[in-house]
This record gives C-alpha cells, sequence and structure tokens, in this order.
C-alpha cells in the first residue's frame, strides 16, 4: 500500500518529463521542417526575382540567378533573408499568408501524429463552437494583453532605451502607413493566420498535454516559456519575454474557459491591435 502511494507521489514527475521530452521532439520537428522550406522559399522567390529583373535589362545573359546563399555564414544568410523580406512585404505581400499555412503544417501535422496518435493524449476540441460570450471575452483579453505589453514595453524602453527591432519589424512598419492592400494581407496572414495556427498548436496541443494530465498549472507555465522563445527572431531580448506573458495570458483564456476559440479571438485582437497601430502610426510605434 505505501508503494502504490509512493509511485503516485512520482507519476506527475515521470509525466512532466515524458511530455517534455515528447514536445522538445515536436518541437525540433517542428522548427527543423520549418526552416528547411523557408530556406528553399526564400532561394526560389529571389532567384525568380532576380531573373525576371535581369530579363528586363536588355536580355543580359549573365548573372540571371542570384549567388547561392550560404546559411552557415551570418552575412550571405542575412542578406538573403533581408531581401526577401523587402521583397514580400513591399512585392509580394500574399507570401505572409503562405509562410503561415507552411509554419502550421510543419508544427500541427507532427503535433497531431506524436501526440494525439502516438501518445495518445486528447487535444482541444477544435470543432467546439463559439457564442458572443467566448468571441468578446476574446477580443476582451486580446486587446488587454495589447495594451499591457505596450505599456510594459513603453517603461522598460524608457529605463533601457529603445533596442534594434528585428528586420522584419523594421520594413513591415515603414511599409504600413495607410497601405490597406499590406493591411489587408496582413492581417489574413498575421491576425487570423498565426491566431489560429499557433493557439492550435501552443494551447491545443501543448497545453491540453499538460490538462489532461492534471498538470495545467505546470504546463501554463512551461508553453508560456515555449511561445516566448519561438516568437524570438532577433532584435530586443525584451521581446520574447514580453511575449512569455502573452502566452500566459492566452493560456489562462484557454483553461478558463476550455473553448479554444477564446485565446485564438485573442490572439487574433492582439496581433491586429498591432497592425492597425501599425496601419495608422507607420514606423512611429517603433
Amino acid at each position: 500500500m505505501d508503494l502504490e502511494k509512493e509511485d503516485q507521489k512520482l507519476t506527475p514527475g515521470r509525466d512532466v518529463l515524458l511530455m517534455g521530452l515528447i514536445q522538445v521532439f515536436v518541437l525540433f520537428i517542428g522548427m527543423y521542417s520549418y526552416m528547411k522550406v523557408t530556406r528553399f522559399q526564400v532561394e526560389s522567390t529571389l532567384s525568380i526575382k532576380t531573373s525576371k529583373q535581369n530579363f528586363v535589362k536588355e536580355k543580359e545573359i549573365v548573372n540571371t540567378l542570384p549567388s547561392e546563399v550560404v546559411w552557415n555564414e551570418p552575412a550571405s544568410a542575412e542578406k538573403a533573408v533581408r531581401e526577401y523580406t523587402e521583397f514580400v512585404v513591399t512585392k509580394r505581400p500574399w507570401l505572409l499568408s503562405l509562410d503561415r499555412i507552411i509554419w502550421g503544417l510543419c508544427f500541427l501535422v507532427p503535433s497531431y501524429f506524436f501526440i494525439r496518435r502516438i501518445a495518445r493524449i486528447e487535444t482541444a476540441e477544435f470543432t467546439d463552437s463559439a457564442g458572443g460570450r467566448d468571441i468578446l471575452a476574446g477580443v476582451a483579453t486580446g486587446f488587454a494583453t495589447f495594451c499591457f505589453v505596450n505599456v510594459a514595453s513603453s517603461l522598460i524602453f524608457f529605463i533601457i532605451g529603445k533596442p534594434q527591432s528585428n528586420y522584419m519589424e523594421i520594413i513591415l512598419t515603414k511599409n504600413l502607413f495607410l497601405n490597406w492592400k499590406l493591411l489587408g494581407w496582413t492581417l489574413l496572414a498575421i491576425a487570423f493566420g498565426a491566431g489560429i495556427f499557433e493557439e492550435f498548436f501552443f494551447r491545443g496541443f501543448l497545453l491540453k498535454y499538460f490538462v489532461e494530465k492534471n498538470l495545467s498549472s505546470i504546463g501554463l507555465i512551461i508553453t508560456s516559456v515555449i511561445f516566448g522563445v519561438v516568437h524570438f527572431n532577433g532584435g530586443s531580448y525584451v521581446a520574447p519575454i514580453l511575449l512569455i506573458f502573452v502566452g500566459f495570458s492566452f493560456g489562462i483564456s484557454y483553461l478558463k474557459t476550455g473553448n479554444i476559440w477564446v485565446p485564438v479571438t485573442a490572439h487574433i485582437t492582439y496581433n491586429a491591435s498591432m497592425l492597425l497601430a501599425g496601419f495608422l502610426l507607420g514606423d512611429r510605434i517603433s
């Protein structure tokens, strides 16, 4: 009898370890797949872009393709990513939506396979309906989170100074000012695309995994930290710290309601608020 009680005490620790290993494995597969596909996307897009430019230049035959991107050399990789980012934002904003679809496939497919099919852990009910109260709760959570993050970041930057933003933020805010076309594509990709796919992954799969084992509090902390770390793409180290709070806020909304569409709505609202601020203020929000 005592041995059974002792075994029950150890079970939560083993569950956390097992879940951690599975989730790290899923994250590795997702990030590795996304990195490989993104590299191909960057190279192919720049290749087509350069070919079209050279075709216009008096039928030049030489240098019709860009030099090969050397991804293990920071200067070469950064130059390619910057050129690709500027081209997408200014010329092909629909590629932002394609990028979110790729992200969703890279992370959600292995999550379903390893968490749902192999580990046999229940996922969030993605077929749940969202009533008016759920939508309002999500909108309120998203907007409140947006306000808090902006006030907190303003105070932090006032104390330590404004750090350098990553290139995507710079080029996006620069071109988003009163640009209806870019606003439409970014709302579709960054607000709705990221809001749906990321919440399905972070809350629908990862957090739900802990909920099923009655480890909601631990899961909330772990998935919030993962949410912040995954979003670090250069620039300020303050950003991922603030995004840990954002993930925490969305996670609580899911734990309180049990409806995945509440954090989805919150995420959409949060991202849309950021984009609308950029649309109205341009790079002044930096």
